[in-house]
């Protein structure tokens, strides 16, 4: 919360005034008492010039990368930095970002989706990225399928991807169109040398996949979240994970997108900054607290309308990496191997293409996005906390 406005100086007075009228055979030590109330009004006035800041965050609620902002709001972490935060929270990225036209909020925590609408949409800036976003993204096919039975070691990603190429051929397949569970079985048959056509795609959402799948429709299917997917892992009778986000290497990352004017905003950058500060400072704080991340967790959820029992929050925030500030940073300085962009730039540009090539978005938003991830922020942040 903003710090209070505190009459500093009549303070000093009232406590000068109290010293000047104690002396010989008023009892106690006046000096200590004297040096006490010094004290006590510097610490007074050093509150009241302590400088206040106030940002509106949005995120997308329950989500793994909002949960750090839950438990600094909850351990009062934004209060003890005079950071005042507001926050909107929405269900998806594209929504989150169609708020950004009428100026909605100063900085995002956002999924790929939320960071390519954002930038292409918006014109909105990349300040870097909070953790991966793929280990809740599985493709499942039943113990008794062909898939199963070939067993690992054919696909050129990874050794532990279930299948081969002419077990996978002409496989039906439940899964969310344009997508990064789409984008996931995609990375997944180009390891086996297929292509999407060379099997039967059928659109459906996770939810709906999930329970089409159960009642027996489709050779496989791609779930993403923490419900179907944490049950579906659990029934291991009937159900063989094959192939995972992590697994090919999708590089899904959820990032925090800036408002153009907000960033551009001198004290609104300082605000963002304190943020960031508090940000990874949550993070550092969750990896010595398990259990107690586990029931914010929960906590979330249900202020967010999701119940989610403490077995599965404890899987949720396993699923997925969070970084590191110096993580964080390097991310976007250092070059990706052979490429002109940084590793965080290679791997958002990566899945756009993705979706250039689906049809979501158009020829040339590749080097549109050219120039939307900026270091600076993070990089300030970081030497200022060193």
């Amino acid at each position: 919360m903003k710090a209070k406005k505190w009459m500093a100086l009549a303070l000093a007075a009232a406590l000068c005034t109290g010293c000047a009228g104690a002396g010989p055979g008023t009892g106690g030590n006046t000096d200590a008492g004297t040096s006490a109330k010094t004290e006590a009004a510097a610490g007074e006035d050093k509150k009241a010039e302590a400088k206040s800041y106030s940002l509106t965050v949005s995120g997308i609620g329950g989500s793994l990368n909002w949960l750090p902002v839950y438990i600094a709001q909850q351990e009062g972490w934004f209060d003890e930095e005079n950071l005042e935060i507001e926050e909107v929270l929405f269900t998806n990225g594209p929504v989150q970002m169609e708020s950004l036209s009428s100026n909605g909020w100063d900085i995002g925590c956002t999924g790929v989706g939320g960071v390519f609408a954002g930038v292409l949409g918006y014109d909105a800036m990349v300040l870097g990225s909070s953790n991966t976003d793929d280990g809740t993204q599985y493709v499942f096919s039943r113990v008794d399928s062909d898939i199963v039975g070939a067993g690992k070691g054919n696909n050129s990603l990874n050794g532990d991807i279930y299948g081969t190429a002419d077990t996978w051929k002409d496989k039906s397949i439940l899964c969310n169109t344009g997508s990064v569970t789409q984008y996931v079985l995609i990375k997944m048959l180009e390891g086996f040398g297929l292509t999407q056509e060379d099997v039967q795609f059928i659109a459906m959402d996770p939810a709906t996949a999930y329970s089409a799948f159960l009642a027996g429709e489709g050779d496989a299917c791609v779930l993403t979240g923490s419900g179907g997917t944490f049950k579906m892992l659990e029934d291991a009778e009937n159900y063989t994970p094959v192939a995972s986000g992590p697994l090919v290497d999708s590089g899904l990352m959820c990032s925090f997108v800036a408002n153009k004017d907000s960033y551009a905003d001198p004290e609104t950058y300082e605000a963002m900054k304190v943020f960031m500060k508090v940000y990874f400072k949550s993070l550092d704080w969750m990896k010595e607290h398990e259990e107690e991340t586990v029931q914010y967790c929960v906590d979330m959820n249900d202020e967010n309308g999701s119940s989610m029992e403490p077995e599965v929050a404890r899987k949720y925030v396993k699923a997925d990496t969070y970084f590191t500030l110096q993580e964080a940073v390097d991310m976007m300085e250092n070059k990706a191997e052979g490429s002109d962009h940084t590793e965080m730039e290679e791997k958002l540009l990566g899945v756009l293409n993705f979706f250039i090539s689906v049809g979501n978005y158009s020829e040339g938003d590749d080097e549109r996005f050219d120039g939307h991830v900026d270091s600076k922020l993070l990089k300030e942040v970081l030497e200022e906390t060193r």
